[in-house]
Formats: C-alpha cells, sequence, structure tokens
C-alpha cells in the first residue's frame, strides 16, 4: 500500500491521529497544515517509524511526536 502522507509532531487521540502534514499524495492538506485522520484501523512499525492506516484506506506515517506524551499508540486496542 502507498504510503500518504507524512506527519510531524503528531498526537495520537484515539480513534485518530493528528499532526502536521507533508507529503499529502492525494493533494487534499496544503504542505505543513495541521489535521487529523479518519478512524485509524491498525497500525504496524516499519525501521523505528509507526504506520497507521485508516478506514479511509489512507497510510500515514509519523515522523515524530509531539512532544510531551502525544505517542500514546501502545494503548490502542485493534480489533
Amino acid at each position: 500500500m502507498p504510503i500518504t502522507a507524512f506527519l510531524f509532531a503528531a498526537v495520537d487521540s484515539p480513534p485518530v491521529i493528528m499532526g502536521t502534514i507533508y507529503g499529502d499524495t492525494a493533494g487534499r492538506f496544503r504542505e505543513g497544515a495541521s489535521m487529523r485522520t479518519s478512524r485509524i484501523t491498525s497500525v504496524s512499525f516499519i525501521d523505528g517509524y509507526s504506520l497507521f492506516q485508516t478506514v479511509a484506506g489512507s497510510l500515514y506515517v509519523v515522523v515524530s511526536w509531539a512532544i510531551g506524551g502525544g505517542n500514546l499508540y501502545m494503548n490502542r486496542i485493534y480489533h
């Protein structure tokens, strides 16, 4: 599955991820815009990066997490 975009200063706020987006291949967001994903359906970890797939079929790579505990993905439960 191709990567949709990269998120910086991401905050995990189940059931979504929020952050600053770059490289949006779908052209929905301008570079550096704040955004929130649709509902996250799965997460995987590759080479130290977290990849989040959404119900809409997008795949986001978290490049960095927001300072102050934005990385809460270990508390997620996926069905």
